[in-house]
C-alpha cells in the first residue's frame, strides 16, 4: 500500500513527515513525500521517496515580495495574511495539478494544513456522508482547533483562562485561515462542477478526518472540548541512525563548539527582519556584554556577523545536533524549532514573528524553560538582555533538562505511524 506524505509549507512542515514516512516504511507500506522542490535536502538520506512539487518556497522569500511582506508580519498579521494569500493563490494551478497526479498513484494520502481542503477536493465522491474515496488523514503541529482552553488553543484573546471568549476568537482565526488556503481546492471544486465550499462544510470535513497533532501533551495540553477525530502524540522525530548530510555539523561549527563554552544559538527561520544588520549588531553587543560566545544562524533572517573567537556565523545547521550543545536557544518561535529546543533541554528565549509563534513563546514562559516572549517588533538590545540573563540562570536551566527529559522519553513518532496502520486496516476490512 503507498501512502502520499504532503508537506506543502516551510521546512517545518517537511520534516516531522519524513519521520512518519520512515516509520511507516518499517512497517511495510510504500511511502512518498511531496514537498516544495527546494526542500529535498529535508528529506534525503531517509529512504523517503521525494516527489517534488513544481515549484520552490524558500527562494521567493529570499526576495521580492515573499521578504518584504515577512519582513513585515513582524509587525502586522494583516499583513501575513496577505503574503499567505499571495502565495496560495500564486501556487494554486501548480499545487492541484501536482497533489492531483500525486493522490491519483496513492491508496491513502496524509495532508497538512495547507492542503486539507485541496486533498478533500480531490477525494469527494459523491457519498452522503461525506467520505473520502481514499483513505485521508490530516497531520498538524500546533493546535488549531477552536477551543475555550488558552493553553490548548494557538491563537487565544484570553491565553491563560478558559473562556468563550478563546473559542470565538479561534473560531473566527479558523475562518480566515480557510479563506487563505482555499484557492487550490476551489479550483478542483470547479474542474469537477462541484459547488464552492461554505466554512462549515470546511469545518465538517476536518472534524470527519481522522486527525492527529504532533505536540507533546507535556507542552499542550490535552483540550476537553477538541473534536473526537482528534488524537495527539509527542513529536515526531527523525531515526538517529539515519545518514544524511542533512544531519551534521559542518567541521568549523564542531571546531567553534569544541574550543569554548556552550554559546547561545541565535536564529530566526524563515523569517526575514527589517534591519538585518542592526539586529546582527546588537546581538553580538549583548553576547559581549553577557560574555557568553554566540552561534548565528544567518539565513532567510539576513544576519550577517563576523566571525571570531566568540561568535560564528553559521548556514543551516541540524536543530537535534546543535541545540543540545547550547547554553540557550533563541528563535522565532516555529513548531518545529520550539519543539527541538524542549528536547535538547536547554533554555529559551522566544522572539515570535507571526501565526503561532506567539503560543510557543507563552507556553515556554509558562513551562518555565523561557522568560516571556519578546514580540519581534518590542525587540530591543536592553529586553534582549534581560531576557538572556534569565535564560541563563540555574533555576532555567534545571527546569529545562527536566522537560526534555519527560519529552524525550516519548515515542510521538511510532504512536502516530500505530495510529495511521490502524486506521488503514480498519478501512480495509
Amino acid at each position: 500500500m503507498r501512502i502520499l506524505l504532503l508537506g506543502m509549507g516551510s521546512r517545518g512542515d517537511v520534516q516531522p513527515l519524513v519521520a512518519l514516512g520512515q516509520r511507516l516504511r518499517r512497517m511495510g507500506y510504500a511511502v512518498s513525500l511531496a514537498a516544495p522542490a527546494d526542500l529535498g535536502h529535508v528529506v534525503a538520506g531517509s529512504g523517503v521517496d521525494f516527489e517534488p512539487l513544481s515549484f520552490d518556497l524558500e527562494a521567493p522569500l529570499r526576495e521580492g515580495l515573499g521578504r518584504d511582506s515577512l519582513r513585515g508580519s513582524a509587525r502586522t498579521q494583516v499583513r501575513e495574511a496577505r503574503l499567505m494569500r499571495h502565495v496560495m493563490a500564486q501556487t494554486a494551478d501548480a499545487l492541484a495539478a501536482d497533489v492531483a497526479r500525486l493522490v491519483d498513484r496513492a491508496d491513502a494520502v496524509v495532508s497538512g494544513a495547507l492542503t486539507l481542503d485541496l486533498v478533500d477536493a480531490l477525494l469527494a465522491s459523491g457519498d452522503r456522508r461525506g467520505r473520502p474515496a481514499k483513505p485521508h488523514l490530516y497531520a498538524v503541529f500546533a493546535p488549531v482547533w477552536p477551543s475555550a482552553h488558552g493553553d490548548s488553543v494557538a491563537l487565544a484573546l484570553r491565553p491563560r483562562a478558559t473562556s468563550w471568549v478563546n473559542r470565538a476568537w479561534s473560531g473566527t482565526a479558523g475562518r480566515v485561515a480557510f479563506d487563505l488556503f482555499r484557492p487550490a481546492g476551489d479550483l478542483v471544486r470547479k474542474r469537477k462542477e462541484l459547488p464552492r465550499k461554505r466554512f462549515r462544510d470546511y469545518v465538517a470535513a476536518a472534524e470527519r478526518t481522522p486527525t492527529i497533532l504532533a505536540a507533546s501533551p507535556h507542552i499542550v495540553p490535552p483540550a476537553p472540548d477538541w473534536p473526537p477525530a482528534l488524537r495527539q502524540t509527542g513529536y515526531w522525530v527523525r531515526d538517529a541512525a539515519t545518514g544524511s548530510p542533512d544531519r551534521s555539523l559542518d567541521a568549523a561549527l564542531e571546531a567553534f563548539l569544541a574550543a569554548g563554552d556552550a554559546p547561545v544559538y541565535v536564529g530566526f527561520g524563515s523569517m526575514p527582519t527589517p534591519d538585518p544588520a542592526g539586529v546582527s549588531r546588537d546581538v553580538v553587543s549583548v553576547l559581549g556584554r553577557l560574555g557568553v560566545r554566540g552561534v548565528v544562524s544567518e539565513g532567510l533572517a539576513g544576519l550577517r556577523v563576523e566571525r571570531s573567537a566568540e561568535v560564528l556565523g553559521v548556514g543551516p545547521a541540524p536543530h537535534d545536533a546543535l541545540f543540545s550543545r547550547c547554553a540557550v536557544v533563541v528563535h522565532h518561535g516555529g513548531a518545529g524549532t520550539t519543539a527541538a529546543a524542549v528536547r535538547a533541554g536547554v533554555p529559551q528565549v522566544v522572539v515570535p514573528h507571526a501565526a503561532d509563534q506567539p503560543y510557543w513563546g507563552r507556553r515556554m514562559a509558562d513551562l518555565g524553560v523561557a522568560p516571556p516572549p519578546i514580540a519581534r517588533k518590542d525587540l530591543t538590545p536592553a529586553r534582549f538582555e534581560r531576557a538572556l540573563e534569565v535564560a541563563l540562570s540555574p533555576g532555567a536551566r534545571e527546569t529545562a533538562y527536566a522537560l526534555g527529559e519527560r519529552v524525550r522519553a516519548e515515542d510521538g513518532v511510532g504512536d502516530a505511524a500505530r495510529l495511521v496502520d490502524t486506521y488503514l486496516c480498519n478501512v480495509r476490512k
